[in-house]
């Protein structure tokens, strides 16, 4: 049962893809493409960031794939 979600931001529409489990970025106005290459995030605390079109999708769980990050 996919839904989508459409996201307004300053060039355009983003359309994001919902599934039981995971989620993606299926179109974005944005020129370099980079969050819709990311393809399904399927793990808590997993980020496709649409920078140009001020849109993230994050996912939000019990189980993230880590604790903290460190730089």
């Amino acid at each position: 049962s996919r839904r989508r979600i459409e996201v307004a931001g300053p060039l355009g529409t983003t359309v994001i893809a919902v599934e039981p489990g995971r989620a993606r970025v299926l179109s974005d106005p944005g020129p370099r493409q980079y969050c819709v290459r990311q393809g399904w995030l399927a793990t808590a605390g997993a980020v496709a960031i649409c920078a140009p079109n001020q849109v993230s999708l994050a996912l939000a769980g019990r189980n993230a794939a880590y604790d903290s990050l460190s730089y």
